[in-house]
């Protein structure tokens, strides 16, 4: 007969043996496949949060003479791992088609003008974002959406200005631009203002507007602030390295990564317990799988000296008994394949009961099967190989002499 006939026959033979590797290779195989698959999971996670964390480094101008160009913010956005970079800057400008609102009767230029902020997403980097003006209604000033401008409430009821109307402002110098009003806000603390405050310093008289508006305005444009987002939190000192270098000392450098920071610690967390868990796994699966097929070489001694005594080669041998093992294993990697996908939705919840500021998406997939198939492979294969050491190790006259003996 042919090795994988005999391999298959002595499995059909020896079912309770079968059925114990079966059990064993099923355990250690799920084992393998929870813990890369929470490992993978948490991988994905972190790629996520890396891209949608909103990691920056925020510049900005020492000297109001030292504002930063666009040639400049051109090559800052071809550094390595920069994905975004939102202008921002202000000027005060003086409203043509409306007045602005102030308490004070001072004469001073200040009290007749309006502070114009622009920015290349209100969404970000404003007094939006850390919720401390909310939109009332219309848009806000997004990349690639409509250009316009963003009004204080106030400043609309004073004028009876509406989304959709058009207000303009002008320099000293007499530039004018019309701005189409796109989105009203509130602030929450317009009231709880000096009136001795001027105009120009009045919550009610910031007007947010789109960069390029901005630059219609201004004929010389440079920018006091800028933020740049990184998608990789990890390397955000090199960024700011990189941009100390470029820029020198003309700027002052911070980091905003700390939500990242204390999001990545419980993900940390869990890569070290799984890491710990698969070596374990893998260390016991070697061990225990080597045991038990060594226990079962040395009942099948007289077996195999049979073999030899008919003529086997000790390649039929081994190839007979890695065929038997490598039927359970199989049979034991589509089980824990079973097992696995139902065993996903658990560890899910399971490890997001304690810290739910993290999600991970806990899944079976292909990666996970390969991973598992390989190193449960591996297991199989060196425990097969350590059980059939010493038979393959000596010489077949002595086999058959320890038999007859």
């Amino acid at each position: 007969m042919k090795f994988y006939q005999l391999a298959f026959r002595y499995l059909c033979r020896k079912k309770s043996k079968t059925f114990i590797l079966l059990l064993v290779l099923l355990f250690i195989n799920s084992m393998i496949l929870s813990s890369y698959m929470i490992l993978h999971a948490t991988e994905d996670t972190r790629i996520t949060m890396q891209e949608k964390m909103g990691t920056k480094v925020v510049l900005e101008v020492k000297e109001s003479s030292q504002i930063i160009i666009e040639n400049e913010i051109s090559a800052i956005r071809d550094l390595d791992g920069v994905i975004y970079v939102n202008r921002l800057t202000s000027n005060a400008v003086y409203p043509v088609n409306f007045n602005p609102v102030t308490n004070s009767d001072s004469e001073e230029e200040n009290n007749w003008k309006v502070t114009l902020l622009s920015y290349d997403d209100l969404d970000r980097d404003s007094a939006f974002s850390d919720l401390r003006y909310r939109l009332m209604e219309g848009n806000m000033i997004t990349e690639g959406a409509e250009k316009g401008a963003v009004i204080d409430f106030v400043l609309a009821d004073a004028n009876g200005l509406e989304i959709g109307d058009e207000m303009k402002v002008g320099t000293e110098t007499g530039n004018v631009i019309s701005i189409k009003i796109i989105g009203v806000f509130v602030a929450g603390s317009e009231r709880n203002q000096m009136d001795t405050l001027p105009a120009v310093n009045r919550i009610e008289n910031q007007i947010f507007i789109d960069n390029e508006s901005y630059m219609e305005l201004f004929d010389d444009v440079g920018y006091r602030k800028i933020a740049v987002y990184t998608k990789n939190p990890d390397q955000i000192d090199v960024l700011v390295q990189e941009l100390e270098d470029f820029l020198g000392n003309r700027v002052e450098i911070t980091t905003a990564d700390m939500l990242y920071r204390q999001l990545e610690v419980p993900l940390n967390r869990i890569v070290r317990v799984m890491k710990l868990m698969l070596i374990f796994t893998l260390v016991a699966g070697v061990t225990i799988t080597s045991l038990l097929l060594c226990m079962w070489m040395r009942s099948r001694k007289r077996e195999l000296a049979v073999f030899i005594s008919m003529g086997k080669r000790k390649t039929d041998i081994f190839m007979q008994i890695f065929m038997e093992t490598a039927v359970v294993f199989c049979m034991s990697v589509f089980g824990a394949c079973i097992i696995g996908s139902g065993m996903a939705g658990i560890m899910k919840k399971l490890l997001m009961e304690e810290d739910t500021a993290v999600l991970l998406s806990v899944s079976l997939q292909a990666r996970d099967i390969a991973t598992m198939f390989f190193a449960g492979g591996c297991i199989a294969v060196i425990a097969v190989c350590i059980s059939l050491l010493p038979i393959l190790k000596a010489n077949p006259k002595d086999i058959l002499s320890k038999m007859e003996g």
